[in-house]
């Protein structure tokens, strides 16, 4: 039934450089039933979020109650753990008690919630596998603001990588197979892997879209909007000489990349695996022209765009206005697509 029944779900994904919302029905094929998206001013301060989110709800129709969003994963700890089996209530004091070994801020603040990702036996000891994800209330609560002076209930707040397994679950039988999801914003990019559907590693770094935009308006001396509309004209997998802001652009990339692959090296150590098998490309970046070949040259196994709408009903005219644009949506869609 989902946490919400057959009620439609409103998932709204608030980002450093847009708004997405969505709202699917849940059903045996969850249908899309509206969308829409919100773009902030390049090199401004955003005005008032909240009367974005009420424009959003009202305006373009996105509806009223069940609504989800998410926290970034630069304001969450998220671990996966083993613990001896025990009964729940003693496991979520067990987590609590855990998360103090992995938070910087003290217990009494954090807010903690587990999910049960697997039984196995350790020797003659039976364990719970677990994810952990911790938050500070007073970030939670930051993040709820612009929801509170729009005078918007929120139902649930989830996390992001968890609104990205979501649409994973949905479009495909993942197997067991290790597979990254890079989702690359307009200010941060999370690096997430999962095994067979479940979240085992997540990693945050504060750089994304927006700081590569403010390199290439550097290097092009020009202002953000001209940088931005640069960015979406080249392609990292041409040749340099054809353009200087090419080469920024893969400085830029490579670094992550590097980054990318020393998350895989981690995980890979930690949970004794051999590699990690494909990449799926999230967020606005991904749109990027020939992104998926440049970094394809520096990962193993094949790299793919997201397409979250696969596996939902959807309008026609949702399709041709937001389909071009799918990974831009993948979180929001993932936020619509929560259960208990």
């Amino acid at each position: 039934m989902g946490l919400f029944g057959q009620n439609e779900i409103t998932g709204i994904d608030v980002g450093a450089g847009s708004i997405k919302a969505v709202r699917i029905k849940p059903g045996k094929r969850p249908a899309l039933t509206a969308a829409a998206m919100i773009e902030f001013p390049l090199g401004s301060e955003r005005e008032s979020v909240s009367a974005d989110l009420r424009y959003l709800l009202s305006e373009k129709k996105i509806g009223g109650g069940n609504i989800i969003t998410q926290m970034p994963g630069r304001d969450l700890t998220i671990r996966s753990l083993s613990l001896p089996r025990m009964p729940l209530e003693e496991l979520r004091e067990a987590a609590r008690w855990e998360a103090k070994r992995h938070i910087s801020y003290p217990l009494d603040t954090a807010l903690v919630e587990y999910l049960i990702t697997g039984e196995r036996r350790d020797g003659a000891v039976e364990k719970y596998d677990i994810l952990m994800v911790a938050a500070e209330e007073s970030r939670v609560r930051e993040h709820l603001a612009p929801f509170d002076e729009a005078r918007i209930r929120v139902s649930a707040v989830d996390a992001n990588a968890l609104a990205l397994r979501n649409v994973f679950r949905l479009r495909e039988s993942p197997g067991d197979v290790n597979t990254l999801v890079v989702d690359i914003g307009a200010g941060k990019t999370e690096i997430n892997i999962f095994k067979g559907g479940v979240l085992r590693f997540s990693r945050c770094l504060e750089s994304g879209g927006l700081d590569m935009t403010r390199a290439v308006a550097d290097a092009m001396g020009t202002g953000l909007p001209e940088a931005e509309a640069k960015l979406r004209s080249l392609s990292p997998a041409a040749s340099a000489n054809e353009d200087q802001a090419i080469d920024v652009v893969r400085t830029r990339l490579d670094g992550l990349l590097m980054e990318i692959r020393r998350s895989v090296e981690y995980y890979k150590t930690t949970f004794r695996e051999k590699e990690v098998e494909r990449t799926v490309l999230t967020g606005g970046i991904a749109l990027m022209r020939g992104i998926r070949e440049y970094f394809a040259g520096s990962l193993t196994g094949p790299v793919e765009l997201d397409e979250p709408f696969n596996g939902l009903s959807c309008k026609d005219a949702l399709l041709a206005e937001f389909g071009p644009i799918a990974p831009r949506f993948s979180a929001a869609v993932g936020l619509a697509l929560r259960k208990a």
